[in-house]
């Protein structure tokens, strides 16, 4: 998807302006004449003749430039929300985001539109459950099922679309949720992150079911501290819950279980416990064992790690409330399924020696070094760093992660935008309590530092290569320079055993 679709649309008809208005917003006097809506935008770049340019809070320092531009571009109207525009142009003001919401459904024709969309929250498990979701309710319907998030508008496996962020802009989920009606998709599994419930992205979409995977620390500076990101992303569930959607959620999580509505499916850890809707238990890496109620199965050949068995099991509870999934057939639908890029994905297979992985918070760096403890006969080394310009109580939290669990531990630079590498380091490096548990090595080159934890490998040791996963590029001073740990794990595999280095 180029970024001139995520940022505007073209409707299959044209509009009235009055009509759009009907019942939601207050029109100009400009707007006497009125005119007919082929399309709309967000951003005044693509404004074309035709266009309404919807103007959102976020941009209320800018709105009227925004507005005097899109009108340079050949707009026909302004739809302004929450912001005071003046402009020679038909203006439609709406005071709030879900009045927004609903005059999208309204232009988009989707208000009676049949497509389920499943709201996948939490610190981590994000992407993968939205990746099994999608996969697992391909496989139970006869239509086909989309995802979105951090990977992008997933269409198939092959069919990805960028889409700028987690949680897509609201015209994108919009656009979005239209593109579906026409063609007949049964459901759209959306990673919704706290910037997108916070900034009212999901204004106007009725979630069949929400999903609450989990809570750590993350993005804690752009909501006043953990408590508050903790309510943003209750607020969504319970939102959901409100207008009558299902809840699934984790039951091992504290803060989740005194913030879920009451109403909420729970699956949690412990094959025999009698609080949960659907227990999980991990015998052996890759078999993941069900029960629910006095029902029990066993998943085979799912991804390795105990944090992917938890997404499968709570992909598994999300086809049993939202689709009337029996215990029985989970087995058909869930085994060999497959986990996104970049999550606890082996380099140069057949190796078994180095894993990519997404983990870029304590919790979900934690969880992947348990896992992979599990895996390793000897040593396990990990390469990490943590991003810049982002929550800085994480790391020194990091630093005693990778201490403790790992053997051979190198820190290193992971996205540091505005910041110093060092200084980043050195915050990571206060967390590690000494005398060090394990061996740590500074090392800000990254490709550097994946290049010595490979030489040192040794027979039965195992690699972890932390905090980027799937992403492509470094973000660097304003900047997105090209970068894969894959690519750059593979090269120096390579070189280590005298392989050829397929470009």
């Amino acid at each position: 998807m180029t970024n001139a679709q995520t940022r505007a649309a073209e409707l299959e008809e044209g509009f009235s302006l009055r009509a759009l208005a009907d019942g939601l917003g207050e029109l100009t006097a400009a707007a006497d004449d009125d005119v007919l809506i082929m399309g709309i935008c967000d951003d005044s770049r693509y404004a074309r003749p035709g266009y309404a340019m919807l103007c959102l809070p976020r941009s209320r320092a800018h709105a009227a430039e925004y507005a005097e531009a899109a009108c340079r571009q050949g707009a026909t109207a302004i739809i302004a929300v929450g912001v005071n525009v003046t402009s020679e142009l038909p203006v439609l003001k709406l005071k709030t985001m879900q009045q927004a919401g609903q005059l999208l459904r309204r232009l988009f024709r989707t208000e009676h539109a049949r497509t389920h969309f499943y709201g996948i929250t939490g610190t981590d498990g994000k992407t993968s459950v939205a990746w099994m979701l999608r996969e697992a309710l391909t496989r139970y319907q006869s239509q086909p099922v989309w995802s979105c998030g951090t990977l992008g508008w997933l269409r198939a496996p092959d069919d990805i679309l960028d889409i700028g962020n987690t949680t897509p802009s609201m015209l994108t989920m919009h656009a979005m949720l239209s593109s579906a009606r026409l063609e007949g998709v049964h459901g759209v599994a959306c990673e919704i992150s706290s910037h997108g419930i916070a900034q009212e992205r999901i204004a106007g979409i009725d979630f069949h079911t929400a999903i609450w995977t989990n809570m750590g620390h993350d993005h804690l500076q752009d909501h006043g501290g953990y408590q508050g990101y903790l309510q943003t992303k209750a607020a969504f569930v319970q939102a959901t819950a409100a207008h009558g959607g299902n809840v699934v959620a984790n039951a091992d999580q504290p803060d989740i279980r005194e913030h879920a509505p009451d109403n909420t499916c729970w699956y949690g850890h412990g094959l025999y416990r009698k609080d949960v809707d659907l227990a999980w238990e991990q015998e052996l890496p890759g078999v993941l064992r069900l029960k629910s109620g006095d029902e029990e199965v066993v998943i085979e050949d799912i991804p390795l790690g105990d944090f992917h068995a938890e997404n499968v099991a709570c992909v598994a509870l999300t086809l049993m409330v939202s689709m009337a999934v029996p215990v029985t057939e989970l087995p058909a639908l869930l085994e060999h399924i497959s986990a996104p890029p970049g999550r606890m994905q082996e380099v140069t297979a057949g190796y078994g020696q180095v894993y990519i992985d997404y983990a870029h918070t304590p919790e979900a760096l934690e969880r992947c070094l348990h896992a992979a403890r599990k895996l390793t006969r000897k040593r396990l080394l990990v390469v990490f760093g943590c991003g810049g310009e982002r929550d800085r109580e994480k790391r020194p939290q990091m630093g005693a992660i990778a201490s403790e669990l790992a053997d051979l531990v190198w820190i290193t630079s992971d996205n540091p935008r505005g910041e110093m590498p060092a200084v980043i380091a050195s915050e990571i490096e206060q967390g590690m309590r000494q005398p060090y548990v394990a061996e740590i090595h500074l090392q800000l080159d990254r490709d550097k530092a994946i290049g010595e934890a490979v030489a040192a490998l040794a027979d039965g040791d195992l690699l972890i290569v932390a905090g980027k996963g799937h992403e492509a590029y470094m973000d660097v001073c304003g900047q997105r320079l090209p970068w894969s740990d894959e690519a750059v794990a593979s090269r120096h595999l390579h070189c280590k055993h005298g392989l050829e280095i397929v470009a």
